[in-house]
């Protein structure tokens, strides 16, 4: 296995892919990719496709996935809300098979009610993982992530939705030879290769579990039989004035358990949802997600230093749990990067001072996908990683 990974901002077409291509050749070795995953800042819309041929003529690569994007992330750099492009270079061998995907908007009805159908358009065999890119306007990703969790359960997916774009149609996702403005791009790993996920969301517990005794879809009236606002309201006075700060600027998150069979919760069995809004004249609150009674919930926090100290956490526990990776994907938050962590580059950094000087590239979401709990999730404000490692065993 080589992976090799890219990024340049400069300012000619032609001598940014030169410059692509060089960083990448030079890594691989003369080895023909077999994957290309490329990742192009929204303000090179107007060239992506001129961006991925050349790409493409010049790496000559047997399966190639991009997508457009606010900002991008390369080796060890992020070039926020400026012209860049970012790349993955990845040659498997023969014991690793890679199968690129397009699912168009008008597919969904069909492909969302009948399970025999989708398992048959993604299934391939010895499935390990799938990365995926999305318009976030002609996507249902929330059934479509709980049907592939349904189907593979086995095979996580990592990937995020487009970014950097107002309205639809202005998204571009590429799939080998083809270019869509909607739908869904993907590709899946099978075969001799370990693909691990990491998801950062970012927060931290404050205060004890609550179950949810009364709601309506998104609306929770209920916890523990009292009015909901009246529950957070008490807990915020249990806090540090620190943490009580923080609520002020938005900071309160709601972490829903995911397995709700498992005892002794903690880091990971939790998925975060905002807190969008209350209705004091009923005590309800609002919150990103559809929930039902009996669920169990606990309220988080979040903020640069928390993000920064979970994110280690996690990363520091793939290298104690296993070898260093060979290459990672990193997809990251648009909301993130310097404006939420004031410095440059800090997820990429930590990435690379925990792991080691891999190959990485990615890019800024609006919507990061990864699982929690072995269950596939779309997120906000997070970070997640797809680590690929050499083969367990030896192929041909």
């Amino acid at each position: 296995m080589r992976i090799a990974s890219a990024i340049s901002n400069v300012p000619s077409q032609y001598a940014l892919v030169k410059d692509l291509e060089e960083q990448l050749k030079g890594s691989l070795q003369n080895q023909t990719p077999d994957l290309l995953l490329v990742f192009i800042s929204s303000a090179l819309i107007s060239t992506f496709a001129d961006i991925v041929a050349d790409l493409k003529a010049s790496m000559n690569p047997r399966n190639l996935l991009a997508i457009s994007a606010e900002s991008v992330i390369g080796t060890d750099q992020e070039i926020e809300g400026a012209p860049a492009v970012s790349a993955l270079a990845m040659a498997f061998g023969k014991s690793v098979t890679v199968t690129t995907f397009h699912l168009n908007e008008d597919e969904w009805p069909a492909l969302l009610t009948d399970d025999e159908a989708l398992f048959a358009r993604l299934n391939t065999e010895d499935l390990r993982a799938f990365f995926m890119a999305a318009d976030p306007f002609t996507t249902p990703v929330v059934q479509f992530l709980d049907a592939c969790s349904r189907l593979f359960p086995t095979a996580p997916i990592v990937g995020g939705m487009a970014s950097g774009m107002q309205q639809a149609g202005e998204a571009r996702l590429a799939i080998d030879d083809d270019i869509f403005s909607s739908g869904l791009v993907g590709v899946s790993f099978a075969g001799n290769i370990e693909v691990d996920c990491v998801v950062s969301q970012g927060c931290r517990p404050v205060g004890p579990t609550f179950e949810i005794t009364r709601c309506d879809k998104n609306i929770i009236q209920q916890l523990d039989g009292r009015p909901a606002l009246t529950v957070i309201e008490e807990m915020i006075t249990t806090l540090p004035l620190h943490d009580r700060q923080l609520l002020a600027t938005g900071g309160l998150q709601i972490g829903r358990v995911v397995d709700q069979g498992k005892g002794n919760l903690g880091k990971g069995d939790f998925v975060m949802r905002s807190l969008l809004g209350v209705r004091r004249e009923t005590g309800a609150i609002l919150v990103g997600d559809v929930i039902a009674t009996g669920q169990i919930l606990q309220f988080h926090l979040r903020d640069a230093k928390s993000a920064e100290e979970d994110m280690r956490l996690l990363l520091e526990g793939e290298i104690q749990l296993a070898d260093p990776p060979a290459a990672a994907v990193l997809v990251t938050c648009n909301s993130r990067g310097v404006r939420f962590f004031d410095m440059p580059h800090h997820d990429v950094t930590l990435t690379r001072q925990i792991l080691g000087n891999i190959p990485i590239a990615g890019f800024f979401a609006a919507g990061e996908l990864g699982p929690i709990a072995q269950k596939n999730f779309i997120h906000g404000h997070t970070a997640a990683l797809a680590l690929f490692r050499q083969p367990l065993r030896q192929g041909p």
